[in-house]
């Protein structure tokens, strides 16, 4: 007991679960004899143990709904206004699709009629099988893209653009479409950041995936709805240039304030 009356009884035991770290024990399990729940995974995790082979398409799929959800929930709550939070739902297969958008091949996508994001697992597989050194990341930019709408719905945005739809000719109502593209683009750059993903869209692979998912640019876009006056199922996607600027601008400062409307400037 020698050490023991050296260092104190409390040294010894932070001796003990020092050790018990090392060999990979958990120290609440030695202290209480109960069998702690592991941590939840965060996206860099959860990527990590699918490259292992120790992990599913689906942990990334909860981590990022966890990070990404939350970083929202926060955002709005800095800035004194009510964020509703968005469901996320994993479909096996494109049949089982809500928003009325049953067997489409969109893939993830945001419903603002009810503030939920579909991920089609069977497409996200595909997408995978096409492209197995980016496919994952590909999907994480998905993911973000569809909370960059909510985001955009939870601001009242697509009110907005529904009821400029009676006043406006089409060429103003796209140009709008298109600032909408950028601007949730520019929010997935902020959640990505904070999910501690890189910078996706600097990556030509991860770009690459992200285009074949997203049918040539025609679903950067997407938001379905059913309602009285509906959006378009496509609306006018920002150029490839626009999208990755307004992308890389949420990135570098990852708030809603990065990303207004007012900012985003059209090339002529």
């Amino acid at each position: 007991m020698t050490h023991v009356r050296r260092f104190g009884f409390s040294g010894a035991l932070a001796v003990s679960i020092v050790v018990v770290m090392l060999f990979g024990i958990n120290p609440i399990t030695v202290l209480t004899g109960q069998v702690a729940k592991p941590l939840p995974h965060t996206p860099l995790t959860a990527l990590a143990a699918i490259e292992a082979g120790d992990g599913q398409p689906a942990d990334l799929v909860s981590a990022l709904e966890r990070e990404t959800d939350g970083f929202w929930a926060r955002g709005f709550r800095n800035g004194a206004a009510f964020y509703p939070a968005a469901e996320l739902v994993m479909v096996p297969t494109r049949t089982d699709l809500g928003c009325g958008m049953s067997g489409s091949s969109i893939g993830t996508f945001y419903c603002p009629e009810n503030s939920t994001i579909y991920v089609d697992m069977a497409a996200y597989a595909d997408l995978v099988t096409a492209y197995p050194d980016a496919g994952h990341q590909a999907e994480a930019y998905l993911i973000g893209l569809a909370y960059g709408h909510h985001v955009q719905n939870a601001q009242k945005m697509f009110e907005e653009r529904q009821q400029q739809s009676a006043s406006m000719d089409q060429s103003v109502l796209d140009e709008f479409d298109e600032r909408l593209s950028a601007q949730a683009a520019c929010y997935a750059g902020a959640s990505t950041k904070w999910a501690g993903l890189p910078a996706l869209l600097d990556k030509p692979a991860i770009a690459e995936a992200i285009g074949a998912a997203l049918a040539g640019g025609r679903d950067v876009t997407r938001a379905t709805s059913r309602a009285a006056d509906p959006l378009p199922h496509d609306l006018a996607p920002a150029s490839a240039e626009l999208t990755r600027q307004w992308f890389d601008i949420g990135y570098a400062i990852p708030a809603i304030g990065s990303c207004r409307l007012d900012k985003i400037e059209l090339s002529s």
